[in-house]
């Protein structure tokens, strides 16, 4: 969870400490997530995790929930074996 935060703020270049957001909110009341922006955030987490996500669940809702989104990673790392 805190690697996700960590790669959302800096990915996403802002002006806050990721310890900054908490566990349960949603990450559109942090910042404005745009196509762009959430084009870099999945980019950014791609790279960091080692892993690819799958287009067909890369909607607004499923990456605006923070919850969600530690789950899918941490499942998709464990079917590639990547993130180590």
């Amino acid at each position: 969870m805190t690697r996700i935060r960590r790669v959302f703020v800096e990915s996403l270049h802002l002006n806050i400490r990721d310890d900054q957001v908490p566990y349960e909110q949603m990450l559109e009341d942090v910042a404005i997530l745009d196509s762009i922006a959430l084009l870099e955030f999945v980019t950014a987490v791609e790279t960091e995790f080692g892993i690819r996500m799958e287009p067909a669940l890369l909607d607004f809702d499923f990456l605006r929930d923070l919850p969600a989104l530690a789950w899918y990673i941490e499942h998709r790392i464990e079917a590639t074996g990547a993130g180590a």
